[in-house]
């Protein structure tokens, strides 16, 4: 016999809502990297995603990346974009939503100075010097700048990190701005993002001078544009290095990954920062303990992409989520 009309249509709304996909409660996975990557520069693009240079380690050898991959959400899939002049790794990467800006960064012999954007008509020019060379920083995007803080102007010797703070207009203009006064040595591997005309820095690492051992951080501080000064923040509840950091309205920064101590290893533990209490709580974690790159896409999610989970190791998965499923777990 047939089922009655009605208790069809409750089975087919059951089987439908049953085979729905669980974005608006955890990371689901996506079309992952073309091949593994790490320390690439990536942000959105004109309503899709590009990553740009990297390390691997195929068969233990490190390999320096010249390549640009565009990811477009409509159809899952990643697919060539233009080549960078040359390989390129650990600069300080951001997007302003219509380009891909990249200050800095190591090209496997040497620190870079220049910086790369990635134009609307598809190709990278070079479109500014910076004052220094420096890799191993953090960026963000603010105010029609990149902005560029800590790292190390040789990539081999991390007792040689910084505070430097530099800003670069999208004319190319770059500018010396105040350093962040601190007690020791420099930071490499900062979590940078920008929000509300202030540029945030959280964690990184320096090299002891005493017994040569990598020390991380979790000192956090915020510059104001318009004042030019620093102020300090409540620490980061670990300390670590490689932190990911992604601003999920002007409000909430979501903070997570990294390597903490030989002990924990690499992290997936995460928070979200409010800038306007300035305290942290607790936030959904990575769905895989790495030094990831997290992007905030114009459609609404925030993206996992790639990062080095082992060392001597990159992966290639990549995960995404609605912002607000990130903004639920308070």
């Amino acid at each position: 016999m047939k089922p009655p009309c009605h208790l069809l249509i409750t089975l087919t709304v059951i089987a439908l809502t049953s085979t729905q996909p669980v974005a608006a409660e955890t990371w689901v996975s996506i079309a992952p990297l073309p091949e593994p990557n790490a320390g690439f520069a990536a942000g959105w693009v004109n309503g899709k995603l590009v990553i740009a240079g990297g390390t691997n380690w195929p068969e233990g050898v490190k390999r320096w990346l010249n390549k640009t991959w565009v990811y477009n959400p409509g159809t899952n899939q990643w697919t060539p974009g233009p080549d960078l002049p040359h390989p390129l790794a650990y600069g300080a990467g951001a997007s302003d939503g219509q380009q891909l800006w990249i200050a800095g960064g190591a090209d496997g012999k040497m620190a870079r100075n220049e910086v790369l954007a990635l134009t609307k008509e598809g190709s990278w020019q070079h479109v500014g010097t910076m004052n220094h060379h420096v890799a191993f920083s953090g960026g963000a995007f603010m105010e029609g700048s990149l902005w560029i803080y800590g790292g190390t102007p040789d990539p081999d010797d991390w007792k040689q990190v910084t505070t430097a703070l530099s800003s670069v207009s999208t004319s190319g203009k770059a500018s010396n701005e105040n350093p962040l006064r601190r007690e020791g040595p420099g930071i490499g591997l900062p979590a940078v993002v920008g929000s509300g005309r202030k540029v945030y820095a959280f964690t990184g690492a320096w090299m002891s001078t005493e017994n040569g051992q990598v020390q991380n951080s979790a000192e956090a501080a915020a510059y104001d544009i318009a004042s030019k000064t620093w102020t300090k923040l409540d620490p980061y509840p670990v300390s670590a290095r490689g932190v990911a950091a992604v601003a999920l309205d002007d409000q909430h920064i979501y903070l997570a990954g990294g390597y903490g101590t030989d002990e924990q290893g690499f992290l997936d533990a995460a928070w979200i920062h409010d800038v306007r209490t300035q305290q942290y709580r607790k936030a959904l974690p990575l769905p895989i303990k790495a030094l990831v790159c997290l992007v905030k896409g114009g459609d609404g999610f925030i993206y996992v992409l790639g990062g080095e989970d082992q060392k001597k190791h990159r992966s290639a998965a990549c995960f995404r989520i609605p912002v607000a499923a990130l903004l639920k777990e308070e």
